[in-house]
């Protein structure tokens, strides 16, 4: 009985804080009276704001007491109004006022050279201290995604309907969050409120927070204020503006060349302290135009952090085009400065301006020393004395930019291996009541949004329906015979962290499932997978594969299980066996799709076969961070194969399909004879300093900024089980990716080992090479040798190997203007092998990649014992094996 007395009171007192709220609410257009989207509203004495929607509209709540407002946006003059809230909603409409630009008498260098570089090599020089300028900050974000497919291709269109999405219907996506962040990347988010108009409510507001532009180039994108701004962009000063007393410089950033990860547009830098003040920019990756808009306020003194961002992308590809615009407000900041840093040359920045102002040229040295009351390193005197320079060159400005990330990192603590993320949010914060989110959102929707919020509703209503319910359930997990022919994936799963569960069947109607090959003809695979794991880290997977060769007459089997012990140790372990045609080069060997191009359109059969009939052993288990050992046990019996099969869809006059038998010169009769084989493998990696997330109670490794060291171990027991086999092999290896932006990176990969003992080694067991030296690829190409025969130069003595690549988006031809807008990247690199069969051979070559997204070219030449050997043109599709 109080229960049913007591809710609805609840509810009536709830209703009467809705109707008492107070704060201001209204329109921001321009002097035409036009709608200004996503103009800035914003309290400096609360830390807090909004931003306006499409049509221009605002809401803010705000407590009672008298605040300074300011309403700006880009291009327009600040609006300054000074408020006094009472206990109800004011109407304040604003119309906001054209920027004019002047262009200033300021420093221009003898030279000639645009005085936009006097200010920006300032601004990349302390773009290190603005982005490790706040130690730790808290802030509450709202973020709204909306967006409408103008196109949906028809073979889309049931799928995307199932999942509430339709053709020029408005959907909508938006959180309410509170973000805690440390550096160097500890962060918390908190969802307090959740809510979709589509059936996902998948929305994550920390990228669009931290994807600032002091943080741009961590993302593959070439920062304005970056180490490497200087080299990508040309800079000119359009105009400056006072803004709140400050003046602010309005830069225009062209891109010397154009590519995916270079912005133009304007970012606007206040003079004196020289942070970004705002920024408007665009950005062009494939098949997508990105327009950013960021505002940054004064959160506390001299400390300027992002409160207004919007994203606005025009995606046209594949059949679809769709327009999506994400708008964040942030607001209720609480920083806290970082230690490692000195922050007193702020002030010293202002005052050394207002001495200039005021052509005080008499400054003496005593005055100086007695400004600096802290005692300084001799790094953080030499930072000092070039920002007290006039005038910085570009060689100057990457100088001081690296001198104080460096100061800052030295006074830093230790970079934590573990980089704590998390995301908290449950069934109770998806709130899709409308009075609800009326109370909570700051920015108002517009109209079409509303009726997109509607048609969820309504859609709620029926899902929440138990008959609606079994139906998709049903659609999940029940059989229908048609599956056979086009395959399923049946899900069990109760949800993706708690348990996540599937079955998948494949498809007699799936290209993949056949493949072909001169010994076993057509080949049909059909692979099945039951995948199970929950929220404590364990994994269980069972994969078996069925496989007809038809020319042999042979049905093949292989089973495979798979379990993860500990997710946070990466321990687990794995047991397969069966019975199957396996390729010489079982490790790297050419792609099966490349093999069956080869001999079926032009007669061509590279790869070699054998029986192998096998029961293997696997298990795996970080013996401490970044030190991982992998040990397997592996007895198989093995079987030679001839061909069973000379078809090709063509006949050459000049060509025959060839033995399978593999041409090695160092290759005797008995190692292709039947024989059983009894190896073991210990492997022992080393990545230093490796940092790592958890997910899940599962450790997952990051990108490391260190090498990746690698020990093997390969032997074989004869006499153990009937092994014939007996060898022992020592490798060593050493590999690296140093990424510099999207797409830009430095490999290197270099391995070197030894048969100590080689007295019995069966051809399979060789060291074998990756060699692809046939002039299409269904694959990628790389660290592989483009002119090495398959198979000759495998050994059973000694070798060294090494690959190195760059891969860049300008190097030589992205400068012509038919291609420096595409999306091709450039691609150097050098190949080297040594073995007693081949001495000191090189390979060394120049290629494109990504040519209409998926097509590579290679040219590339042989040298050996530094004598030319042999050249060639590779062409490549990028496809999975």
């Amino acid at each position: 009985m109080t229960v049913r007395i007591l809710l609805p009171l609840f509810f009536f007192l709830n209703l009467i804080s809705l109707v008492s709220a107070q704060g201001i609410r209204g329109r921001i257009t321009n002097a035409q009276g036009e709608a200004i989207p996503f103009a800035n509203v914003y309290i400096p004495q609360l830390s807090t704001g909004t931003t306006s929607n499409i049509e221009g509209r605002y809401d803010l709540k705000l407590p009672e007491g008298s605040w300074k407002v300011l309403f700006q946006y880009l291009g327009y003059q600040t609006e300054t109004r000074e408020l006094t809230i009472g206990k109800t909603f004011q109407e304040i409409n604003v119309q906001l006022v054209t920027q004019d630009y002047q262009i200033p008498e300021i420093k221009v260098l003898a030279s000639g050279e645009d005085p936009a570089y006097y200010i920006m090599r300032r601004a990349i020089a302390l773009a290190p201290y603005y982005q490790k300028q706040v130690s730790k900050y808290s802030c509450k974000v709202y973020l709204k995604g909306s967006g409408v497919f103008d196109k949906i291709p028809k073979l889309f269109e049931k799928q995307m309907k199932k999942d509430g999405v339709k053709e020029n219907e408005a959907f909508v996506l938006e959180t309410v969050s509170k973000i805690d962040f440390e550096l160097p990347d500890k962060l918390k988010q908190q969802v307090l409120a959740m809510r979709s108009s589509g059936k996902d409510n998948n929305t994550s507001p920390m990228s669009m927070i931290t994807n600032n532009l002091y943080e741009a180039d961590k993302y593959g994108v070439v920062s304005p204020v970056g180490k490497s701004a200087l080299k990508a962009y040309r800079f000119r000063l359009d105009g400056v503006f006072e803004d709140q007393g400050r003046t602010i410089n309005k830069i225009k950033v062209i891109p010397k060349t154009n590519g995916n990860d270079v912005f133009s547009g304007y970012i606007y830098i206040a003079d004196v302290f020289w942070n970004i003040h705002s920024a408007d920019l665009k950005l062009h990756i494939p098949m997508t135009d990105v327009k950013v808009h960021q505002v940054y306020g004064e959160v506390n003194k001299n400390t300027w952090m992002p409160v207004s961002l919007d994203f606005d992308m025009d995606f046209s590809g594949m059949g679809f085009k769709m327009k999506f615009r994400y708008v964040a407000s942030i607001n209720e900041y609480k920083t806290t400065l970082n230690p490692a840093l000195d922050h007193t040359f702020l002030d010293k920045l202002k005052t050394q301006q207002l001495q200039e102002q005021q052509m005080v040229e008499d400054f003496t040295a005593e005055e100086k020393k007695a400004e600096q009351l802290l005692e300084k390193s001799k790094a953080q005197k030499r930072i000092d004395a070039l920002m007290q320079k006039t005038e910085l060159s570009n060689r100057e400005t990457v100088k001081l930019n690296r001198m104080i990330e460096a100061e800052a990192e030295r006074n830093s603590p230790p970079e934590p291996l573990e980089i704590k993320s998390t995301f908290q949010v449950s069934q109770k914060q998806v709130n899709n009541d409308s009075a609800y989110w009326a109370t909570l959102r700051p920015i108002p929707l517009t109209e079409s949004e509303k009726v997109s919020f509607v048609k969820k509703d309504s859609f709620l209503v029926v899902s929440a329906k138990p008959e609606f319910q079994d139906s998709v359930r049903d659609s999940k997990r029940k059989f229908k015979f048609k599956h056979v022919v086009v395959g399923k994936t049946y899900d069990y799963s109760i949800d993706t962290i708690k348990r996540y569960e599937r079955f998948t069947i494949p498809g007699l109607i799936t290209p993949t499932i056949l493949s072909f090959n001169s010994v076993d003809g057509l080949r049909i695979e059909l692979p099945f997978s039951y995948y199970k794991s929950d929220s404590t880290g364990q994994m269980k997977r069972f994969s078996p594969t069925f496989a007809y060769a038809i020319a042999r007459n042979k049905l093949d089997a292989e089973f495979s299980y798979q379990q993860r012990l500990n997710g946070l140790t990466n321990s687990w372990f794995s047991v397969s066996a069966g019975t199957t045609t396996a390729d010489f080069n079982r490790i790297s060997g050419l792609n099966t799709m490349t093999n069956d191009f080869y001999t079926i359109w032009l007669e061509e059969n590279y790869k070699r076969f054998y029986r192998r009939d096998f029961l293997k052993f696997i298990t795996s288990r970080d013996l401490a961070n970044g030190l991982n050992l992998n040990v397997m046990l592996d007895y198989s019996e093995n079987s030679p194969l001839a061909n069973h099969s000379t078809y090709s869809l063509i006949k050459y006059d000049n060509k025959q399909i060839q033995p399978n038998v593999p041409a090695n010169n160092t290759l005797s009769s008995w190692q292709l004879e039947q024989h059983q084989s009894l190896v073991g493998r210990l492997v022992l990696e080393y990545t230093p300093r490796y940092r790592y997330r958890i997910r899940n109670n599962i450790k997952v490794y990051a990108d490391s900024k260190y090498p990746t060291y690698s020990l093997v171990y390969k032997g074989a027991f004869s006499g153990v089980l009937g092994s014939d086999t007996r060898f022992d092999l020592v490798k060593f290896g050493m590999r690296q990716k140093i990424k510099f932006g999207i797409d830009d990176h430095f490999s290197y990969n270099v391995s070197a080992g030894t048969f100590l003992n080689s007295s019995k080694v069966y051809f399979e067991e060789y060291q074998h090479f990756n060699t692809q030296p046939t002039g299409f690829l269904f694959n990628s190409s790389e660290n592989s040798f483009r002119l090495l025969p398959f198979y000759e130069y495998s050994t059973r003595q000694s070798f060294l190997e090494g690959h190195v690549g760059w891969e860049s988006r300008r190097l030589i031809l992205k400068q012509l203007p038919i291609i420096k807008n595409s999306s091709i990247s450039e691609n150097v690199f050098v190949n080297f092998l040594s073995t007693p069969e081949i001495k000191n051979y090189t390979e060394v070559g120049y290629g494109l990649k990504h040519i209409f997204f998926f097509l590579n070219v290679d040219v590339v030449a042989g040298f050996e014992n530094g004598k030319y050997r042999s050249s060639g043109f590779r062409v490549s599709l990028d496809m999975p094996n």
